[in-house]
C-alpha cells in the first residue's frame, strides 16, 4: 500500500459506514511479526526454513540483526521489501514508526536448543509445568528421556508417571508436547538461560561491555532519512537550488555508500567501528583496504 492510502474505510466508526478498525499497516504488521513468531517457535522443518530466509534478508541487505534491518528496510519500497517476509516485517514496523528488539536464533532461545539439551536442562532444574492428565490439572517434571529426546518421561508431584513428545504435535496420547507445555505455562519464558539462572538481570551484561557497535544501516539512515525528506519536497514551492544540489550530492553519497558496503563486509568490516582509525589533527582516518 501507498503511503496515502486511504485508511477512512477501516477507521470510520460502524455507523458512519466504516469497519472501525486500527490503521491498516498496523493490523499488518502485527500479524506478519506474530506469524514469524510462530515460525520459529518450535525446533522443527518451518523454523528451519525461517532461519534461511532470516540470513537471506541479513545477507541482501549487509545487516547484521534485525534491528539494524529495520533501519535498511525503512527506504525500501513495499515490492521490494515484500520479497522476504522477514524484510517484510521490518519495513512494516520503520512506516508505522516503531522498532522491534528480537534475536529470533539466539543459541540461548529455548527453540534453538536441540531436544536433548531441552530436556536434560528441564531434568537439571527440575522446572514444574502445568498438564491436563487423566481429566485433572496436575504439576509434573521431566525425569528421563528415550529416542534421543524425541520423548520425555514426566512424572508428576503426587508420583504419576507418563511419557509425552518433546515438540512437534502429539495426537495419539492427548498431552501437549514438551515445548506446548512450556510456552502455554510461562509465555515469557523464552531463554534457557531463564531456566538455568533464574534471578539474572538482562540488560546488565550489555552495559557493562561499553558502546553499542553502529551498523552499516543505522550510520547511512541520516543521510537517507534527509535524501528522502528532499525527495517528498522536490515539488513544494520552497525548492531552490541550493536544495537541488544539496539532492544531487546525497544521491551521489548513497551511491558510493551502496557500492562500497559489500566490498567492506567481505574484507570484515562488518560494522562501522570496525574499521581501523587515525587520529590526525582535530580529526578522525578511516583506513581500510579496498
Amino acid at each position: 500500500m501507498s503511503p496515502n492510502t486511504s485508511t477512512a474505510l477501516f477507521t470510520f466508526p460502524k455507523d458512519r459506514g466504516g469497519f472501525q478498525m486500527k490503521m491498516p499497516r498496523a493490523i499488518i504488521c502485527s500479524a506478519t511479526w506474530g506469524h514469524l513468531t510462530r515460525c520459529c517457535q518450535f525446533d522443527d522443518g518451518t523454523r528451519q526454513l525461517a532461519e534461511i530466509t532470516y540470513k537471506d534478508a541479513l545477507e541482501q541487505h549487509g545487516c547484521l540483526d534485525m534491528e539494524d534491518l529495520q533501519f535498511e528496510a525503512e527506504f525500501l519500497s513495499w515490492d521490494q521489501a515484500s520479497q522476504n517476509s522477514f524484510t517484510f516485517a521490518c519495513h512494516l514496523t520503520s512506516t508505522i514508526g516503531i522498532r522491534v528488539s528480537w534475536d529470533p536464533f539466539n543459541p540461548d532461545w529455548i527453540a534453538s536448543a536441540t531436544n536433548t539439551d531441552l530436556a536434560q536442562i528441564m531434568i537439571d532444574t527440575q522446572h514444574l509445568i502445568h498438564i491436563q492428565l487423566n481429566n485433572g490439572q496436575k504439576w509434573a517434571k521431566v525425569v528421563g528421556t528415550r529416542e534421543e529426546g524425541k520423548i520425555v518421561e514426566m512424572q508428576t508431584v503426587n508420583g504419576e508417571t507418563f511419557i509425552m513428545k518433546t515438540e512437534g504435535q502429539d495426537t495419539t496420547s492427548g498431552y501437549a508436547t514438551l515445548r506446548e507445555a512450556i510456552q502455554r505455562n510461562s509465555p515469557t519464558l523464552v531463554r534457557i538461560s531463564q531456566l538455568t539462572e533464574p534471578n539474572r538481570v538482562y540488560g546488565l551484561e550489555e552495559r557493562r561491555q561499553g558502546k553499542k557497535m553502529i551498523e552499516w544501516a543505522q550510520a547511512i539512515y541520516p543521510l537517507r532519512a534527509r535524501l528522502q525528506e528532499l525527495k517528498n519536497s522536490a515539488l513544494s514551492d520552497k525548492w531552490d537550488e541550493a536544495l537541488e544540489d544539496e539532492l544531487m550530492e546525497l544521491k551521489s553519497g548513497e551511491q558510493a555508500f551502496m557500492a562500497t558496503r559489500p566490498k567492506l563486509i567481505q574484507a570484515g568490516y562488518t560494522t562501522l567501528d570496525s574499521i581501523p582509525r587515525v587520529q590526525k589533527g582535530s580529526g578522525t582516518r578511516s583506513t581500510a583496504p579496498l
